[in-house]
């Protein structure tokens, strides 16, 4: 055979073979692509108060919308400003049907539990008195993520840390920097106790930065929730076992 006749076959023989590859690659894409649902569950950082576009949870949202593996998010968020541990079970227990289907589960609490004590004791706290509440709450998380795994074994389940948003408003409380701390350890560890959980910390966000704090000086601003869902979205970029990975 004519060795240019033998170099022509050889290079369409080639060039067949590799458009199908292609093809296939992009059609595995596809196939990966799938829906998410996730639940969102908390206080008023869930909800987004102090931000009109819908907070951490709208930039998550965002965030996965864009990834070439996922199709379409649908968001169901249930966070409610002023909600305490104590109460969280029972919007679990309203929600259950939704909570069942969840592929990510965000939740944000501790907060108001902190602010319970601050309101209760002004005059006179102390840091015990935030060491004794932190153990109850711990109590209670651990019986509600009890529950979660419960409702729905497979979801994986995120839970985003506190900052400290009390410096300014009570510069009286020297050591609530080490009281966020041991807020977050002790979550950090409950949550630790189960599979295909998360925690993300953002205290470190929040330091020093009136420029991320809403017009209260408490809530998050705009830019506060989208540093937020970053940092959640980092996290969750580390840990991908969330998709299936």
């Amino acid at each position: 055979m004519n060795k240019f006749l033998l170099l022509f076959l050889c290079v369409c023989l080639v060039g067949c073979s590799s458009t199908p590859t292609m093809m296939e690659e992009k059609e595995q894409v596809q196939m990966k692509s799938r829906d998410l649902q996730i639940v969102a569950l908390g206080d008023s950082l869930t909800e987004g108060v102090g931000d009109e576009e819908g907070g951490y949870v709208a930039f998550i949202e965002q965030y996965l919308e864009n990834r070439d593996d996922v199709n379409k998010v649908f968001v169901h968020n249930f966070g409610k400003r002023g909600l305490r541990s104590t109460q969280l079970a029972d919007v679990m227990i309203n929600n259950e049907s939704v909570i069942q289907q969840a592929d990510l589960i965000f939740i944000t609490i501790g907060g108001n539990d902190m602010m319970k004590v601050v309101r209760s004791h002004f005059l006179s706290l102390t840091y015990d008195l935030f060491v004794k509440e932190q153990q109850a709450f711990a109590s209670r998380l651990d019986e509600q993520l009890q529950l979660l795994r419960h409702m729905n074994q497979d979801a994986y389940i995120v839970l985003i840390g506190l900052y400290n948003p009390f410096s300014s408003a009570f510069p009286n409380i020297p050591e609530m920097d080490e009281v966020i701390h041991m807020w977050n350890e002790g979550s950090k560890e409950v949550i630790s106790r189960y599979d295909r959980t998360l925690f993300v910390p953002i205290a470190d966000l929040f330091e020093g930065r009136d420029d991320v704090l809403y017009d209260d000086q408490f809530h998050p601003n705009n830019l506060g929730y989208e540093q937020m869902a970053k940092r959640i979205y980092e996290y969750l970029q580390k840990h991908r076992e969330w998709i299936g990975e």
